[in-house]
């Protein structure tokens, strides 16, 4: 399960099991479908954005320190590139 959180007070903006995260080089490709509608909030706050891949065994922590977030309407896709990763064991 992939958490698009606020990481200004953790607020929840979208949560989704189809998505994809794809290693480049030393960044994180991040993309899921999701509607025009509900990207607004996630493209407004994104200087501010923590991603979640929520696993049975970790939880992985994404962030991007370049508010790098794209909207594709055609796809109804959007993208985040992430440049961070942290990961931590759930019990």
């Amino acid at each position: 399960m992939l958490l698009i959180r606020h990481s200004i007070g953790s607020r929840l903006f979208y949560q989704t099991d189809e998505y994809e995260i794809d290693s480049v080089e030393d960044k994180w490709v991040i993309s899921f479908k999701i509607t025009e509608e509900d990207s607004k909030e996630i493209i407004k706050f994104k200087d501010e954005l923590n991603l979640f891949d929520v696993g049975k065994n970790q939880k992985t922590w994404y962030y991007t320190s370049g508010a790098n977030v794209k909207f594709n309407k055609e796809k109804s896709e959007i993208t985040i590139i992430a440049d961070h990763k942290t990961i931590y064991p759930v019990d």
